[in-house]
């Protein structure tokens, strides 16, 4: 059955890939996006699109003459390092306007509502891989933020889905606006700038193909599935076995320049996937090669 979903974020890196996702099962999309980070060229020319800040007046214009069967919220502050700038933004646009969003779901006839959050920075340090009951320990404001949120969703009284994400990349991620390390690399390796890397380079990364969290996102839209749920692979690799992995891949090489590490950064993040696995709802079907070369040849 095709189901009427609300997006936000939808013309942003993740987002616009699970547009296309429940697209590609036949369901109506509807995105929100204010293009600060978002492109209007990442969606079908077609879609229903209303450019509109989460956070500010107007977002229940999106919700005129529609009664929408579930809502995915992308739209956020993706910065670790930023909210440790601007706090006060980062709980603007990740607390707040998540509860903005909340409250105009209450009174537009309560749909489900699937939230995109983060398992690295929820977490904190990870020794082992991080299950779903694991006590948080965020070690920067976004992940505080964050946390709250997943709060404002559970107590909402809406059916839910949170989805901690791992560390998420892909073709349409861009350098500098959503913070992948992959994203960065990539574009040094395109233009033949030096790679800085902060740290020693041996913090580790759970990195999750962005195809594969688009595939989450719309099941977790259009199914019965409730509750919280990590969405990696449970595998680590650090940022020195990355570049050298992207160096392997693309035949490319640059310089590679340390610096000291960044305030709010953690040295180890991997998410267990054991309960999704041995519910059956999703599993992973990148492996990290795969999805560096899907990310490569879309440079």
């Amino acid at each position: 059955m095709a189901l009427d979903v609300l997006v936000t974020g939808g013309a942003g890196f993740i987002g616009s890939h699970i547009v296309e996702a429940l697209l590609g099962s036949g369901h109506r999309p509807v995105v929100v996006d204010d293009l600060s980070a978002g492109r209007r060229a990442n969606l079908p020319a077609d879609i229903e699109f209303h450019q509109l800040d989460i956070a500010a007046p107007g977002l229940e214009a999106a919700f005129a003459g529609h009664r929408y069967d579930s809502v995915v919220h992308c739209a956020a502050m993706v910065g670790v390092v930023q909210s440790m700038d601007d706090p006060t933004l980062d709980r603007r646009v990740n607390v707040e306007g998540t509860a903005a969003l909340i409250a105009l779901c209450r009174k537009y006839g309560g749909p489900k509502f699937v939230f995109l959050s983060s398992g690295g920075a929820i977490y904190g340090e990870t020794p082992v891989p991080a299950e779903e009951d694991a006590l948080p320990a965020p070690q920067s404001y976004y992940g505080v933020h964050k946390y709250c949120a997943e709060k404002y969703v559970e107590l909402s009284g809406l059916p839910y889905a949170n989805l901690r994400l791992a560390n998420v990349y892909g073709p349409r991620q861009r350098a500098g606006l959503e913070g992948g390390v992959v994203a960065i690399f990539a574009e040094r390796l395109r233009t033949g700038a030096p790679l800085d890397i902060y740290g020693s380079g041996e913090q580790e990364r759970d990195f999750v193909y962005v195809g594969d969290v688009a595939r989450a996102a719309m099941l977790a839209a259009t199914t019965p599935l409730r509750g919280t749920w990590n969405v990696g692979t449970g595998v680590v690799t650090s940022v020195n076995g990355l570049w050298r992995a992207m160096f392997a891949l693309s035949g490319s090489t640059v310089e590679v320049r340390y610096h000291p590490a960044r305030k709010g950064e953690i040295i180890r993040s991997c998410l267990s996937i054991r309960r999704s696995l041995a519910n059956g709802w999703w599993r992973p079907e990148h492996s990290l090669e795969e999805g560096l070369r899907e990310t490569l040849g879309h440079a």
